[in-house]
């Protein structure tokens, strides 16, 4: 009873996987590794991004210390009337080898003109993070994809040579009839053996192809297929804009909003305020030895500007020639979409076209084997003249079968070009 269960358990597993859907597939892509390094990217980018706008907020630390003196040392800026006063009253002054202090301190930033030109700077860089993990993933998908397209292309092929191998071994059964009657010569059966061999070769080594293809989609989406997924078209691709020149997009207005802020750091003022106060304690004041206690602080409102700094100027250069050097590149890779994108638009026409002659010439040859089989029974053809025919009819089949791969290869590169979600364009 054990046994059945178990039997059973493991057949329900392979319906299970027989039944996976592409979408299904693309989906627990999301889940793995591969693509949550892209999500963590993109969580970088927008942290960077919150960072630069922490920098609008005051910054306020508290702070306790105990210092002591080698000599005694006033517990805050002390007048000479002050201290005649205290003097007179019989107070402690406040002057004590060991100071214990306690309080806060605050720096505000009232005018910062770079900060604004930062935070666009990261916003930008946040946005190509964005546009480059949806990238990533579609150029995943298009790989699991074209290698689902491969894992069909090698399962027909085994399929085809697998029929073939049926042709021929129903052949030389007919062919031992013959030869025990005398009829025909025994390397007529050698012949057939060898080519039945050679059949059973090339299936083993595309069995070592597949499992490198199905090695290649587990990297990916962590599942394991028995066999390629069927495809068909669900929607055309929208081919209104080349999605990936977006990410290179952003960092090219990042580049220019760091060359603004370079220059506001440069050639405008930094205006803060800040605040500080601290309460100060003493337990021997330096006359009467008594403990005392003051409070001081201060606030205050600062300007800074940079008069003279080569180096800085040098930046602004740097940032300057760091935009030409992004333009130029993303001028490149526009320029090299386009003519990517006509070569395979093109390419993915002809490849329905040839899918559909190839699938005639395979009826074609498939014809022409039945009249090669009746032939050589008959022995109106020679051996050899009849296994080409059975090579022919193979050859059909991996032609067709090699143009249906290439078509869905190249749909998943235009899809990558363009950023449509291959979820949606294919299932």
């Amino acid at each position: 009873m054990l046994r059945i269960l178990t039997i059973f358990i493991i057949l329900l597993i392979g319906l299970n996987l027989q039944a996976l859907s592409l979408k299904e597939l693309f989906q627990t892509l999301k889940k793995q590794p591969v693509s949550k390094i892209d999500t963590a990217v993109e969580k970088i980018a927008k942290a960077t991004k919150a960072k630069v706008n922490a920098a609008y907020y005051p910054k306020i630390n508290i702070f306790a210390a105990y210092t002591h003196y080698n000599s005694p040392t006033n517990l805050r800026p002390l007048d000479p009337l002050e201290t005649a006063q205290l003097t007179a009253q019989n107070d402690p002054i406040p002057f004590s080898n060991s100071i214990e202090k306690v309080g806060f301190k605050a720096d505000i930033p009232i005018f910062v003109k770079e900060l604004s030109a930062l935070s666009k700077k990261t916003k930008h860089f946040a946005k190509s993070a964005k546009f480059k993990k949806r990238l990533n993933f579609y150029e995943n998908e298009a790989i699991v994809l074209g290698a689902n397209a491969s894992l069909e292309y090698l399962d027909s092929l085994i399929t085809a040579l697998k029929t073939n191998k049926n042709s021929l071994q129903k052949t030389r059964d007919n062919l031992v009839i013959s030869v025990n009657s005398g009829r025909t010569p025994a390397i007529a059966l050698d012949k057939i053996d060898e080519r039945i061999n050679q059949t059973n070769i090339a299936i083993n080594n595309i069995e070592i192809k597949k499992a490198l293809v199905i090695s290649t989609i587990q990297s990916l989406t962590g599942i394991t297929l028995k066999k390629s997924i069927p495809m068909q078209m669900n929607l055309q691709i929208d081919k209104s804009s080349f999605y990936a020149l977006k990410p290179l997009e952003e960092v090219v207005y990042a580049s220019m909003s760091d060359y603004k802020a370079s220059k506001y750091q440069r050639y405008y003022p930094k205006v803060s305020f800040s605040i500080y106060w601290s309460e100060n304690y003493a337990q021997n004041d330096i006359k009467y030895g008594k403990d005392v206690h003051r409070g001081y602080g201060y606030y205050s409102l600062g300007l800074t500007m940079p008069l003279y700094d080569k180096t800085m100027d040098a930046d602004i250069q740097i940032k300057k020639i760091t935009i030409m050097k992004d333009k130029m590149k993303l001028e490149k890779t526009k320029e090299e979409l386009k003519a990517q994108s006509l070569a395979l638009q093109k390419q993915f026409k002809l490849l329905i076209d040839s899918q559909k002659l190839r699938a005639t010439n395979i009826k074609k040859e498939e014809d022409l084997l039945k009249y090669a089989k009746v032939a050589f029974k008959e022995g109106r053809m020679t051996e050899e003249d009849y296994l080409r025919y059975e090579d022919a009819v193979v050859n059909a089949k991996a032609n067709y079968y090699e143009a249906v791969s290439q078509k869905w290869q190249t749909l998943a590169k235009l899809a990558v070009i363009y950023g449509n979600d291959l979820s949606e364009i294919v299932k």
